[in-house]
């Protein structure tokens, strides 16, 4: 990536937008960090596939796990290959900001995701999709908010991100919706939503 994590913190200025968007990590960020300690680590980002597994009752081998245990390998190589004097054992959650800053960077500029993050936020979702139709419901969106540890209620933040009241999400929504959170500093975009069921406090 372009910007690097120092000038992505120098980038950061107290903007209501950018206030918005830094405590939409933050939430993201407490949810993820599981024992509290103000770190990520690989056990905290993976987390969610055991979680997941167990509640949807896969087996350990099927597709659709592989596929996000891969994207989650790959994503976390995104997050701490550019941390310049860390052990890549687990990322703080300035880093995990500056991170986020440049997904945010690239779509402004281009409107695309690095494929890291792309391919790992769909996975994330397409885990979920039990009937293999590509499209995801509030039930299984709520086994998602379930298994990162949101306590935010899944029908109400599913009224969001389907403001039409289609009932489902593709993958393609499911992808616009996660620009929408990366890059959103207005609080009434429906894609706030996605990662945490909620708006930051």
């Amino acid at each position: 990536m372009g910007i690097g994590y120092a000038a992505a913190a120098m980038w950061w200025r107290p903007s209501p937008e950018r206030r918005f968007r830094r405590d939409k990590y933050a939430d993201y960020f407490q949810c993820i960090d599981r024992n509290g300690n103000g770190r990520i680590d690989r056990n905290d980002l993976g987390h969610y596939a055991s979680v997941v597994k167990e509640r949807l009752g896969l087996a350990g081998d099927s597709p659709e796990l592989s596929r996000l245990r891969a994207t989650t390998q790959a994503l976390w190589a995104s997050l701490t290959g550019p941390i310049e004097g860390s052990d890549a054992d687990s990322v703080r959650f300035d880093e995990l900001v500056g991170f986020f800053v440049e997904l945010h960077e690239r779509a402004q500029e281009d409107g695309a995701l690095p494929r890291a993050a792309r391919d790992h936020v769909l996975a994330t979702f397409a885990v979920l999709d039990r009937d293999g139709d590509g499209l995801i419901d509030v039930d299984d969106y709520g086994v998602y908010l379930a298994a990162i540890g949101s306590d935010a209620d899944p029908r109400e933040a599913f009224a969001h991100l389907d403001p039409e009241g289609a009932g489902r999400l593709s993958m393609q929504t499911i992808e616009q919706r996660y620009r929408e959170w990366v890059s959103a500093g207005d609080p009434a975009v429906g894609g706030n939503y996605l990662l945490t069921g909620r708006l930051p406090e």
